[in-house]
């Protein structure tokens, strides 16, 4: 049933421009270019070995979006998304085939004056920055509404990797000056019993030099595993100085710690591995940890057992307008032994960015790794290249 609404909600959408003369003339149509040359070596930590990829990735999206009543919209997200250097793309007919509707969705707002719902295929929480779950790409049924001063949103999730299912019921609004947050998530997969994490959020600023922004994410996981109980945990933390003006520009700086737990030989199942987490603090981690080099498709990542300290530096210098300069060091422990070793890893990221326009903006990624004993035996640095440029249209 599921999939008959969508499959209808998808011609829907590609009929959307052959009725823009017609009934509906509220139509956005929006849309992006991103390129990117990756180079990466070594992330087996082994120079022995010959791993080294270099790769380019185009992806295209077109987003499109309309009113079709009062209070119903119909938006859609088409992606292409082709790589040289892994296989072959073939002819352009082979490459057209590559395009995929990410995401459609139905929006309907203000049922009975109170409840909006987003139906069908859609985005669930932050890439690169979800403790919990993240899904770019899921079936789903979202609604949401305000009970005087909490925002409460419910979310129910098939898919689509492994026909998952995940059910969520979230919290918001303000204490004071306080942002404050509380989800319940409980996913299940296959015949396995639910796997459940609470998740406690709390953001704000602290009046101090200015104003430290500050965020504390804590989330406790539960669950029956067929023969041991899940009992895991991880807290993040976040602190940023989003500005201070100096000669040579804007400067910035932050840190992330993030803990999560890792499990000891025997009684509970004490290793973190959330819903389906997307988190990403340093560049080649982040793709080790997901086994995925283009953090613009698919992201979920592995954080079990992590203890991890990262400091980044950003400078907007004065002499060139759009350009924004960072710097991020990171250093990685594990909780319980690997290789009877804690040490994982360290790493070092230098970026570059520039806005040329509106519309076009470049990028420029150098990373090192030096992977720790617990996380290898073979201790050799592993690199990342990456250049791109985005057009948006």
């Amino acid at each position: 049933m599921r999939k008959m609404f969508l499959s209808c909600l998808m011609v829907s959408i590609m009929a959307v421009p052959a009725l823009a003369g017609l009934n509906y003339p509220d139509i956005d149509v929006k849309g992006d270019l991103s390129f990117k040359s990756i180079t990466a070596d070594d992330y087996d930590s082994n120079s022995k070995t010959a791993d080294k990829v270099d790769l380019v990735q185009l992806t295209a999206d077109l987003s499109l979006s309309a009113e079709l009543t009062d209070n119903v919209g119909l938006k859609a997200l088409l992606r292409n998304a082709t790589t040289q250097g892994v296989g072959s793309n073939g002819n352009l007919d082979s490459m057209l085939s590559k395009t995929d509707v990410l995401q459609v969705t139905l929006n309907v707002n203000d049922i009975a004056g109170k409840v909006d719902a987003v139906i069908g295929r859609q985005n669930i929480g932050a890439k690169k920055n979800a403790l919990v779950y993240q899904c770019e790409n899921g079936d789903a049924i979202t609604l949401s509404t305000k009970c005087g001063p909490v925002d409460v949103t419910y979310v129910s999730v098939n898919g689509p990797a492994n026909r998952d299912t995940l059910n969520a019921i979230m919290l918001g609004g303000k204490i004071g000056p306080v942002d404050a947050g509380l989800a319940r998530y409980t996913g299940q997969s296959g015949s396995a019993s639910a796997n459940a994490v609470l998740d406690i959020t709390v953001s704000g600023k602290i009046p101090v030099a200015g104003g430290i922004d500050a965020s504390l994410e804590y989330a406790q996981q539960s669950g029956n595993k067929i023969t041991v109980e899940k009992d895991a945990t991880a807290m993040l933390i976040k602190l940023g100085c989003s500005g201070c003006d100096m000669a040579v520009g804007k400067v910035s700086c932050g840190l992330t710690y993030l803990n999560a737990s890792g499990d000891e030989a025997g009684g509970d199942d004490e290793s973190y591995s959330g819903v389906a987490p997307s988190l990403k603090l340093t560049e080649i981690v982040g793709d080790k940890d997901a086994g995925q080099k283009n953090d613009d498709l698919a992201y979920n990542t592995s954080i079990a057992n992590r203890n991890a300290i990262v400091l980044n530096i950003g400078l907007a210098p004065a002499a060139v307008d759009g350009l924004n300069l960072g710097l991020a060091y990171g250093t990685y422990k594990t909780n319980e032994k690997v290789n009877n070793e804690t040490d994982y890893a360290t790493e070092i990221n230098l970026t570059a960015n520039y806005k040329a326009s509106d519309a076009v903006s470049l990028s420029l990624l150098l990373a090192q790794m030096d992977p720790g004993k617990a996380m290898a035996t073979t201790t050799d640095k592993a690199v990342k290249i990456q250049a791109g440029m985005k057009i948006g249209f």
